[in-house]
């Protein structure tokens, strides 16, 4: 291969006669045409176009290169992937934020977070990929088959109707509000949508809340309380939950609520002795402490009247371990003690204002609000100087969320004790499975 024959364009005249001999009209720039080869390969002297050289067989052996991986491929799931250099193009939407990265050697990395490169293919000339966003947790993850994509179109789109990619599937770049864009989950709503469920959903927990309360809020201490069995999928509290909220009163200080700030409006039901819940509440808690280590010692009195907690039970059970001066559960040199933190006191001893609903409340109801009060944690009610509640308006909290905040509302107890060991790096608890 000469270089220039490969382009397709006209070939260089050789010269007739060479006035020198080989050796010196080989190493004399200046004697002869540019462009013309050192021994004359007959075929380009007739000042026709030069043939095409064929295009190099793509390498299924071997270093996985960026050259290897240029051009059209079709993925395990059927979508068609595209790579040009480093840019890389899923159903012909360019993943700007996932480029082909390379080793220093310059083999294939990995595809941005989405996939690792892992080997080739054992037939077909694919390539193994692991979807995975680290190269460290990569070989328990699953695997994504790169293949060539198929010269026949029909074959291709015939797979992917099969698959369910018709109508206006089969054209993600113009679907319209009935679809969704590629690389979603396919759950895109309308403009709106949010706001409008927003609403219903806010509307929905008000109207609740108001036809099953009692007409005054009520404080109530936090010995008193015990978790109503229908919260979080009634798998009840976390224990590390329980301990973050007190480690957070203990280092931050007690916030009492006060508009969008400090704790939530708690919304419990009162339960009389008399109540059909009232034993089966005190009877799950007391088996759930007997068997996990670090909640509080439930100390509601057996012949009184109880509160069961449909919001902020975390919270109540962090009051407790402040009341009966607990030990930590992750340092055990921390002792939860109130010192002399005033608005800790004034709660532990005189309580904390909430909304308490009547003991009649059915079951559903109760799990319904319960489920509302932790997807909907961004409004919040007013509580005005006279200790009143006003329920019949909701306001919205617009500032600042942490992540760790927001998945913590919605997670049932084993799960959100495995985010609070996550987020604080805790890798040495016995509550540790697997």
């Amino acid at each position: 291969d000469e270089g220039f024959i490969c382009m397709g364009g006209k070939a260089p005249i050789c010269p007739t006669a060479p006035t020198v001999a080989l050796g010196e009209w080989a190493s004399d720039s200046s004697a002869r045409p540019a462009g013309t080869p050192v021994q004359d390969e007959g075929f380009i002297c007739m000042g026709g176009k030069a043939p095409v050289c064929p295009r190099q067989a793509r390498p299924t052996t071997g270093p996985i290169t960026l050259e290897a991986l240029q051009g059209e491929w079709v993925g395990s799931g059927g979508a068609t992937i595209a790579v040009l250099g480093t840019d890389v193009a899923m159903n012909g939407m360019p993943l700007t934020q996932h480029k082909v990265t390379l080793r220093d050697d310059g083999t294939v990395s990995s595809i941005g977070t989405l996939w690792q490169c892992d080997r080739w293919a054992e037939s077909g000339g694919g390539i193994e990929f692991r979807c995975s966003s680290t190269r460290e947790n990569m070989e328990c993850a699953k695997v994504e088959v790169w293949s060539r994509k198929s010269k026949s179109v029909d074959a291709w789109s015939e797979r992917m109707k099969l698959l369910g990619y018709g109508g206006s599937s089969a054209a993600p770049l113009s679907r319209g509000v009935e679809g969704c864009m590629p690389g979603t989950m396919g759950i895109e709503m309308p403009p709106g949508y949010a706001t409008s469920k927003d609403r219903e959903e806010v509307a929905l927990l008000t109207s609740l809340v108001q036809m099953w309360r009692e007409p005054e809020s009520l404080k109530v201490r936090s010995y008193q309380v015990v978790p109503d069995f229908t919260n979080r999928a009634q798998t009840g509290l976390g224990v590390e939950l329980v301990h973050f909220v007190a480690t957070s009163m203990m280092t931050k200080g007690f916030k009492k609520h006060d508009g969008a700030q400090g704790h939530d409006i708690p919304v419990l039901v009162r339960e009389p002795p008399s109540s059909a819940f009232h034993g089966e509440a005190l009877k799950v808690w007391r088996q759930r402490v007997s068997e996990e280590e670090g909640f509080p010692p439930v100390r509601a009195p057996e012949a009184e009247e109880i509160f069961t907690s449909l919001g902020n039970g975390h919270f109540f059970q962090a009051l407790n371990l402040f009341d009966c001066q607990c030990t930590s559960i992750n340092d055990a040199n921390r002792k939860y003690i109130a010192g002399k933190d005033q608005a800790l006191n004034e709660a532990l001893t005189q309580g904390v204002t909430s909304v308490v609903l009547q003991h009649e409340c059915p079951r559903p109801v109760r799990a319904k609000i319960a489920a509302l009060l932790n997807t909907k944690r961004e409004f919040f009610w007013t509580l005005s100087e006279d200790g009143k509640v006003d329920v019949s308006n909701m306001q919205e909290n617009k500032e600042y969320c942490s992540q760790f905040e927001w998945l913590s509302k919605g997670m049932d107890a084993v799960q959100v004790d495995c985010l609070v060991r996550t987020h604080l790096g805790i890798k040495g608890s016995k509550r540790i499975m697997g």
